[in-house]
């Protein structure tokens, strides 16, 4: 475990190589310098499990709003840089676990554990929840920054599935429901689609805010044969969802991996400003109370350049 000063001179280190960074198609203001926890580890004696998070937040500001991101299978807290640390930016502590099918861990494919790695990414969301005082504690630079009453669960892919779990789903082949009173609201990118096995989700009658970004030819022969696939949560979920639909894109809709990653293979920063804005106008109207979503929803579908094929909400 770091000492105070040694986490100190961590934060700083990493601070002043984030100072006027920005992700790619960030905002149109200056961004504040960030200040990145990286490691902060979580001990959980009831897994026996060290659960491993990345820590993200302005340098400046007080009772920020919770962001718990969920990352797709088998990356990490370190991925989704583009977003996160965009989100941070404008006002929000982003906490990244490391799941345990990270191919980070090194776990082999056959590990026992994994069978259950939809259950146990749940777990480390609530986990996270649980001990954002232990967080505080090994990060005295956090103490009293966290507002625990604005938690919104986001996630790519697999994360979507955790997120979703979070909210307001459950998966009755497994008869799980594992939602979380906490969570407000939740962004769902590209989950998959509903599925057999723990992708088989049901939603449950309490209905929180929820925005879903798929892209247009996010298709697998096999396993999704249509884009709407992956919006099944929309087309099947409660009302309160909002799906934006983005033209051309694929499964990192434009990017929100980050440039470090080769998955992505045509970057496109207009898509990933588009995500980058949805996203936090969804977030400051859930979170902070902001009043222009739908005139936002409105003037992204209005645009004649905009990368967004279709932007609903029901």
């Amino acid at each position: 475990m770091m000492s105070a000063a040694r986490l100190l001179r961590h934060c700083l280190i990493v601070a002043c190589i984030a100072m006027g960074a920005t992700a790619a198609g960030a905002a149109p203001e200056p961004s504040p310098t960030l200040l990145t926890l990286n490691p902060i580890v979580l001990k959980d004696p009831a897994r026996d499990k060290d659960l491993s998070i990345r820590v993200t937040l302005p340098m400046q500001g007080g009772r920020l709003p919770i962001i718990l991101f969920s990352h797709g299978a088998s990356y990490s807290k370190d991925d989704y840089l583009p977003l996160t640390e965009f989100w941070a930016a404008h006002g929000y502590v982003v906490i990244q676990p490391t799941h345990i099918e990270s191919a980070s861990l090194g776990l082999p494919r056959d590990d026992p554990r994994l069978a259950s790695a939809w259950k146990d990414r749940i777990l480390d969301m609530r986990f996270i929840l649980d001990s954002l005082g232990e967080i505080e504690r090994q990060a005295p630079l956090l103490k009293g920054r966290m507002d625990p009453k604005h938690v919104i669960a986001a996630g790519h892919s697999f994360g979507g599935h955790t997120a979703a779990a979070l909210t307001a789903a459950h998966m009755p082949d497994m008869n799980a429901d594992l939602t979380d009173p906490r969570i407000a609201a939740a962004i769902m990118l590209a989950p998959p689609p509903l599925a057999a096995g723990f992708r088989n989700v049901a939603w449950g009658t309490l209905s929180k805010p929820m925005l879903l970004i798929v892209g247009e030819a996010d298709v697998i022969k096999g396993f999704n044969d249509k884009w709407q696939d992956h919006a099944d949560y929309y087309y099947k979920g409660p009302t309160g969802q909002c799906l934006a639909v983005m033209t051309g894109e694929k499964h990192y809709l434009g990017g929100i991996l980050g440039t470090h990653r080769t998955e992505e293979e045509t970057p496109n920063p207009q898509s990933l400003t588009a995500v980058q804005t949805m996203t936090l106008a969804f977030l400051n109207t859930e979170a902070k109370g902001a009043k222009d979503w739908d005139v936002l929803r409105q003037q992204l579908l209005t645009s004649p350049s905009t990368p967004i094929g279709i932007f609903e909400c029901k």
